[in-house]
C-alpha cells in the first residue's frame, strides 16, 4: 500500500538504509522495581562499550543508562541516553528509544529510532541523520547490548 492509493500523484517508495555503525553497550547491575501504579521500571546503567563504523570509531563513556518500562507481555519500552567519544576526540550524545521483545531462546530483539547530537565539523552530519536501529541481547548475557544504526537515505 502506498499513498498513491489515497490520492498522491507519486510515492518515493521504500526508504533505502545505509549502515552507520555498530555499538556494544556494556551494562552494570540493573535496578528494577514495580511502581505504585503497577508498572515495572528498570534502569540499566551503561558503564562502557565500543562503537565501530566506516566513518566513526570510539568508546562509550561511563554514566549513561537505559531507562525502561516492562510491559505485561515481557517486552521493554526503552530509552537509552549515553555519550560516545570518538577516536578523534569528538563527543557525541546518543538517545536511542524503541521496544525490545523477548525471544524463545532468552534473548531480546528490538527496533529503535536514534538521535545523535554532534558538534559542527566532520561528524556534524550525524545531527541531521534519520537513524533506525536494530538492538539485541544474546541468550544468558545480561552484561551487553548490541546495536546497529542505519541511516534512512533520502
Amino acid at each position: 500500500m502506498t499513498a498513491t492509493s489515497l490520492g498522491a500523484e507519486a510515492s518515493p517508495g521504500k526508504p533505502a538504509l545505509r549502515s552507520v555503525c555498530a555499538i556494544r553497550a556494556d551494562l552494570g547491575a540493573a535496578v528494577e522495581f514495580e511502581t505504585a501504579e503497577g508498572t515495572v521500571r528498570a534502569m540499566f546503567p551503561i558503564v562502557s562499550g565500543a562503537v565501530q563504523g566506516a566513518a566513526l570509531a570510539g568508546e562509550i563513556l561511563p554514566g549513561g543508562a537505559d531507562f525502561a518500562r516492562r510491559r505485561p507481555d515481557g517486552a521493554y519500552d526503552i530509552e537509552a541516553r549515553y555519550c560516545l567519544r570518538l577516536n578523534d576526540g569528538t563527543p557525541l550524545m546518543v538517545t536511542n528509544a524503541g521496544r525490545m521483545q523477548p525471544m524463545a531462546d532468552g534473548s531480546y530483539q528490538g527496533r529503535t529510532r536514534a538521535v545523535i547530537e554532534a558538534p559542527p565539523g566532520p561528524h556534524g552530519w550525524l545531527s541531521d541523520a534519520v537513524l533506525f536501529g536494530t538492538v539485541w541481547t544474546e541468550p544468558d548475557d545480561e552484561a551487553r547490548v548490541f546495536i546497529e544504526l542505519w541511516q534512512a537515505v533520502i
